[in-house]
Protein backbone atom coordinates (compact mmCIF):
# COMPACT_ATOMS: atom_id res chain seq x y z
CA UNK A 1 0.00 0.00 0.00
CA UNK A 2 1.46 3.27 -1.07
CA UNK A 3 1.03 6.36 1.25
CA UNK A 4 -0.88 9.53 0.65
CA UNK A 5 -1.08 13.04 1.72
CA UNK A 6 -4.10 14.07 2.95
CA UNK A 7 -4.93 17.83 3.20
CA UNK A 8 -7.78 19.78 4.56
CA UNK A 9 -9.03 23.19 2.49
CA UNK A 10 -11.73 25.10 2.49
CA UNK A 11 -14.83 24.26 -0.63
CA UNK A 12 -14.32 26.58 -2.93
CA UNK A 13 -17.65 27.29 -5.06
CA UNK A 14 -17.09 26.67 -8.86
CA UNK A 15 -17.68 29.48 -10.67
CA UNK A 16 -20.35 27.80 -12.71
CA UNK A 17 -21.51 25.73 -10.26
CA UNK A 18 -25.33 24.84 -9.95
CA UNK A 19 -27.05 22.45 -7.98
CA UNK A 20 -30.14 22.33 -9.82
CA UNK A 21 -29.20 21.89 -13.84
CA UNK A 22 -29.43 17.77 -13.65
CA UNK A 23 -32.83 17.08 -11.58
CA UNK A 24 -33.89 20.17 -14.08
CA UNK A 25 -32.53 18.03 -17.06
CA UNK A 26 -34.29 14.60 -15.25
CA UNK A 27 -37.54 16.96 -14.52
CA UNK A 28 -38.46 17.98 -17.82
CA UNK A 29 -36.15 15.45 -20.53
CA UNK A 30 -36.71 11.90 -18.68
CA UNK A 31 -39.83 12.11 -16.59
CA UNK A 32 -42.86 11.73 -18.57
CA UNK A 33 -45.82 13.93 -18.35
CA UNK A 34 -47.54 11.29 -15.62
CA UNK A 35 -44.26 11.07 -13.87
CA UNK A 36 -44.06 14.50 -13.43
CA UNK A 37 -47.64 14.87 -12.10
CA UNK A 38 -47.08 12.32 -9.60
CA UNK A 39 -43.69 13.80 -8.35
CA UNK A 40 -45.81 17.04 -7.71
CA UNK A 41 -48.45 15.32 -6.11
CA UNK A 42 -46.37 13.72 -3.81
CA UNK A 43 -44.24 16.94 -2.79
CA UNK A 44 -47.26 18.34 -2.04
CA UNK A 45 -48.69 15.96 -0.35
CA UNK A 46 -45.84 15.77 1.95
CA UNK A 47 -45.27 19.44 1.99
CA UNK A 48 -48.82 19.62 3.39
CA UNK A 49 -49.02 17.52 6.23
CA UNK A 50 -48.08 19.32 9.45
CA UNK A 51 -44.98 21.41 7.71
CA UNK A 52 -44.92 24.55 8.97
CA UNK A 53 -45.13 26.98 6.58
CA UNK A 54 -41.81 29.33 6.19
CA UNK A 55 -40.51 25.58 5.35
CA UNK A 56 -43.04 25.14 2.78
CA UNK A 57 -41.81 28.32 1.33
CA UNK A 58 -38.10 27.80 2.05
CA UNK A 59 -38.83 24.02 0.02
CA UNK A 60 -41.17 25.62 -3.11
CA UNK A 61 -39.07 28.76 -3.67
CA UNK A 62 -35.54 27.23 -2.86
CA UNK A 63 -35.19 24.22 -4.45
CA UNK A 64 -38.45 23.03 -6.88
CA UNK A 65 -38.57 26.49 -8.56
CA UNK A 66 -34.86 26.51 -9.35
CA UNK A 67 -35.15 23.15 -10.79
CA UNK A 68 -37.94 23.76 -12.91
CA UNK A 69 -40.37 26.75 -12.92
CA UNK A 70 -43.24 24.26 -13.51
CA UNK A 71 -42.54 22.21 -11.11
CA UNK A 72 -42.30 24.73 -8.40
CA UNK A 73 -45.51 26.43 -9.66
CA UNK A 74 -46.80 22.92 -9.29
CA UNK A 75 -46.94 24.16 -5.59
CA UNK A 76 -50.16 26.70 -5.93
CA UNK A 77 -52.35 24.17 -4.35
CA UNK A 78 -50.45 24.72 -0.93
CA UNK A 79 -51.38 28.30 -1.16
CA UNK A 80 -47.75 29.68 -2.03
Amino acid sequence: MEAAEIMCTAYMKHKDGNDFIQPGTLYRQVMSPTDRDHLVGNIVWHLSQGVERFIQERAVKGYFYPVDSDLGAGSKSLGL
